[in-house]
C-alpha cells in the first residue's frame, strides 16, 4: 500500500504566482500516485479552499509542462475552465500563466502524469488539448467520466485514495510509450545548464524534428518552451525568495542573453516588470 502522507516536503513548489498571498487563500498537498498507477502518473495532487464570504480570489500558476486528470467540486450553475462543474477534466498543457477564480468553499483533487504517461488514457496527441480543459468523457481513451462523485467531505489524504482507488481499475493496458522523453524532460528540469534545443538533440540522440514530434505528440509544446518555461519558473521563485534580486546575474544564472530579455520574458509571463513582481511579492509577505 502507498504511504498516504503528505508528500509536498518542506520545499516552495515552483510556479506558484506571488505564493504567499495564495497560500493564505487554499490548501494544497501531494501524494504518491500508488503501484497501480506509477506506471502513468507522476503523483497526486489536492487543494481545498474556504473563503467563507470573503471576496473570490485568483490562482495563478506558472505550470509545469504536464497533463492532468482533475475531480472538481461545484455548485449546480458554477464554471470553472469554461466547463460546468462538478465535473471530471483533462487538462492539457497550458501556455501562459493558469488562472483560475476560486470563491465560496471548494475541493479540486488530480493526477500529473508522467510526460508521456497521458497519451495511454486519452489516445489524443498533446498538442490537441494544449490550453483547454474538457470533460474526460469527450476523449477516446479509457478515462472514467464521473471521479469528481462521492468525494466530497473527505480529508485531502483520504480523497486522493478514494480518486486513486476509482482511476485504478481503469488504467491502460500498455505503458507510456517514451519513457526515454520523460527522463529527458526530468534532466530539463534538474539542470539549469540545458538552455538550447541543440543540447537536447544531442542528449535524445535524434533529429531536431524528431524531437519536436515527441514532444508535441506528449506534452503538446516544443523542446524550446520547455526549456523556457522552467526557467521563466527558476526565475520567479528567486524573485519571490530574494528582496533586491540581481537581475544581471539571475539572468546569465538561468540562460537568458541578457537582463533585457529576462526582463521582457518575465513581463510577458507575469504582466509586470520583474522588480515590481518582486516588491509585490515580499510586500504579501509581510
Amino acid at each position: 500500500m502507498p504511504d498516504w502522507k503528505d508528500a509536498s516536503g518542506p520545499a516552495p513548489v515552483r510556479g506558484l504566482v506571488r505564493r504567499a498571498a495564495s497560500t493564505d487563500a487554499f490548501r494544497t498537498a501531494r501524494f504518491p500516485p500508488g503501484p497501480a498507477l506509477a506506471p502513468w502518473v507522476d503523483y497526486l495532487w489536492t487543494v481545498d479552499w474556504d473563503l467563507g464570504d470573503a471576496a473570490p480570489v485568483e490562482s495563478r500558476v506558472i505550470s509545469f509542462p504536464a497533463l492532468h486528470l482533475t475531480a472538481e467540486s461545484g455548485t449546480p450553475g458554477e464554471v470553472r475552465h469554461g466547463q460546468a462543474m462538478p465535473a471530471t477534466l483533462l487538462h492539457g498543457a497550458v501556455s501562459r500563466v493558469f488562472q483560475v477564480r476560486l470563491s465560496g468553499a471548494g475541493w479540486v483533487v488530480g493526477a500529473r502524469f508522467h510526460p508521456d504517461g497521458a497519451h495511454p488514457w486519452t489516445r489524443t496527441d498533446a498538442a490537441a488539448l494544449r490550453d483547454r480543459a474538457v470533460p474526460a468523457s469527450t476523449l477516446p481513451g479509457p478515462l472514467p467520466a464521473d471521479l469528481h462523485t462521492d468525494l466530497a467531505g473527505l480529508p485531502p489524504d483520504a480523497r486522493a485514495r478514494a480518486f486513486a482507488a476509482a482511476l485504478a481499475p481503469h488504467r491502460p493496458d500498455e505503458p507510456g510509450e517514451d519513457p526515454a522523453l520523460t527522463a529527458l524532460v526530468r534532466r530539463i528540469e534538474a539542470d539549469a545548464g540545458l538552455v538550447r534545443v541543440e543540447q537536447l538533440v544531442e542528449l535524445a540522440g535524434c533529429s531536431v524534428r524528431t524531437l519536436q514530434r515527441r514532444f508535441r505528440r506528449h506534452l503538446g509544446v516544443s523542446p524550446k518552451w520547455v526549456l523556457a518555461r522552467f526557467r521563466l519558473q527558476e526565475a520567479a521563485l528567486a524573485l519571490e525568495q530574494e528582496p533586491e534580486p540581481d537581475l544581471a546575474d539571475l539572468a546569465v544564472r538561468l540562460g537568458w542573453y541578457d537582463q533585457a530579455h529576462l526582463t521582457n520574458d518575465l513581463r510577458r509571463m507575469l504582466g509586470e516588470t520583474p522588480a515590481r513582481y518582486a516588491a509585490r511579492a515580499h510586500a504579501s509577505a509581510r
